[in-house]
């Protein structure tokens, strides 16, 4: 092979590699786009038909400009024409329902958490430390947790009807005891559904503790709850509780041993103890496998271990010397419970 062909090999793969890299790019530029978007008003806008001037106008820019974002949200389904002779446009149902947040499934929470994953893979070559794990905290929090809504309440219950003991002893009043609680989907869910259940929440996160409170206190719910600001390897509670829930997910590799033997403590001789596969095992396609890449490097980056499957959770379950571990697929994922032993 001569100089020139050689070179041309080296011309065409860089070509290739540039042109991947622009690919990979696409969607996060969607994502910036997006974020401009909201702030600018457009989004509230969309929700119902809306002509490029009037987009133009609620901005500040040039017609043509608006036209070159309307297009980009077009080809990327954010937003589709409206069934009218004129240019006119509006949300798709997915985009609208994002935008309005139900059962606080928010766009800019999405948004904030997609930035904070974005800011740990940009220092995941960077020596450091220890993880920081406290920076943020919140953000995942708000992007995992719901309000208890109607809705939410419907998921949940779709969740328990699959795992009906589980769901008797919450009926039954409990005390739950939550782990890792976040901002409290699971929790006031529940405490919401179950007017008798009595419940403990565990977080440690001094920001997500503050608006776990705020989010009880607008469930009505306080008066069932206790919230304690603590790392639950530190637990002392001792046959106590009829049920536990778990947010394995979001634990630090090396406290989860300690922290699913204080949980096994805590519960009554017979008690269960819930976990959830977060998401299923990736699908064996290019785009999963990058996809999958990418969480475990985050969750690597925060410390915590990558998505765990709920037969991993059971072997974990097990080890930790909980009886009776079973996996139990309902309408809204994997579950994992397991019991303490007399």
């Amino acid at each position: 092979m001569n100089e020139e062909s050689s070179e041309l090999g080296a011309v065409q793969a860089a070509m290739g590699a540039r042109a991947r890299l622009r690919q990979w790019a696409d969607g996060g530029q969607v994502v910036d786009l997006l974020h401009a978007a909201a702030t600018a008003g457009w989004l509230d806008a969309l929700t119902v038909p809306t002509t490029l001037n009037a987009l133009a106008s609620a901005s500040g820019v040039s017609a043509e400009r608006a036209r070159r974002v309307v297009e980009v949200f077009l080809a990327a389904g954010v937003i589709r024409t409206w069934d009218d002779p004129s240019p006119v446009f509006v949300l798709t149902e997915e985009f609208a329902a994002l935008n309005e947040g139900p059962a606080g499934v928010r766009l800019d929470d999405t948004i904030d958490d997609i930035a904070a994953a974005r800011d740990r893979v940009r220092s995941a070559v960077s020596p450091v430390a220890r993880f920081d794990w406290e920076r943020d905290a919140l953000v995942v929090a708000r992007n995992w947790g719901m309000l208890p809504t109607a809705a939410s309440k419907a998921v949940f219950a779709m969740a328990f009807d699959s795992v009906p003991e589980y769901r008797d002893r919450l009926s039954a009043g409990g005390t739950l005891l939550d782990v890792g609680s976040g901002i409290g989907g699971a929790l006031l869910a529940s405490l919401t559904m179950f007017p008798a259940l009595r419940a403990v929440g565990v977080e440690r996160a001094d920001d997500v503790v503050k608006e776990l409170r705020e989010r009880a206190e607008a469930a009505g719910v306080t008066s069932r709850l206790e919230i304690r600001q603590a790392d639950a390897q530190e637990l002392d509670d001792e046959t106590v509780h009829e049920v536990a829930y778990w947010a394995q997910a979001f634990f630090p590799r090396d406290a989860r041993a300690t922290t699913l033997a204080a949980v096994r403590r805590a519960l009554v001789p017979g008690g269960l103890l819930l976990v959830q596969e977060l998401s299923p095992p990736a699908q064996d396609s290019p785009d999963a496998h990058l996809h999958s890449a990418l969480d475990a490097l985050v969750a690597d980056s925060r410390g915590v271990l990558p998505v765990r499957t709920a037969e991993e959770l059971a072997a974990e379950l097990r080890n930790g010397g909980f009886e009776d571990v079973q996996v139990t697929a309902t309408p809204v994922g994997r579950l994992v419970v397991g019991r303490r032993g007399n």
